[in-house]
């Protein structure tokens, strides 16, 4: 692929993302696509040859960028080898991507029909909560997560946790930074912390964790997913 179709490619699906979160999947039309950024539709087709194809890459690009900007943040984090600083992380993250976030919550609004349409992205996403079980029981065999520590209900209770957070608080990606909508409300911040700091008092070690060990872990993990994706994506 040319540098000129990959600007091209790059330009389609972040207008794609912006259309997609304005005005949602029922609404958007390859012709808007098109329209939004001056091309000819046949263009978008020769690179997309459908909608879903089209929303397939995107989310699949969203997943990439967002796992890299999570690696990013734990690599920067001295406490990167937590639970807790996994669990920030992953908020943080989020909050940076919005379809993300609505991919997570499996947001109607956003994907409208595309939700249950068969074959569609979401019959796999997100994932069962095996991986966050798995993720667990590993951070305990080496020492980051206390071993008395239930970690089937944990990752129960992680897993429920994330998307009612970003559904609850979903305002917050059109108010300031920090800042929360109604006066009874906290900001997300303040819920991302008291989150992480609940994982830190119920999940580190009296010890403490074996930071570096629990890094190297969450590294590994990311790489995994990413090159799940890149095979998906070649799929």
């Amino acid at each position: 692929m040319g540098i000129d179709e990959q600007s091209r490619e790059r330009a389609i699906l972040d207008v794609t993302a912006q259309l997609l979160l304005r005005h949602g999947y029922n609404k958007v039309t390859m012709s808007d696509v098109a329209d939004a950024i001056g091309l000819n539709r046949r263009l978008v087709y020769l690179l997309f040859p459908s909608k879903d194809a089209l929303i397939k890459a995107l989310l699949l690009r969203e997943l990439n960028s967002y796992a890299e900007a999570w690696n990013r943040y734990l690599e920067s984090d001295p406490l990167g080898g937590t639970v807790a600083s996994v669990y920030r992380g992953l908020l943080v993250a989020l909050k940076q991507f919005p379809l993300m976030a609505a991919m997570y919550t499996r947001d109607s609004e956003t994907f409208g029909k595309y939700l249950s349409r068969p074959g569609s992205f979401f019959g796999t996403f997100p994932p069962d909560p095996g991986p966050t079980r798995e993720y667990l029981q590993a951070m305990q065999e080496i020492g980051v997560v206390r071993q008395d520590i239930n970690t089937r209900a944990m990752a129960f209770i992680l897993d429920a946790l994330t998307p009612s957070i970003l559904a609850a608080l979903s305002s917050h990606r059109s108010a300031p930074p920090g800042g929360s909508t109604r006066p009874d409300q906290p900001s997300f911040d303040e819920v991302v912390e008291t989150v992480a700091g609940l994982c830190e008092c119920l999940l580190t070690p009296n010890a403490g964790a074996n930071l570096a060990a629990g890094k190297a872990m969450m590294r590994r993990k990311i790489e995994e997913a990413q090159a799940q994706l890149t095979e998906r994506n070649n799929q």
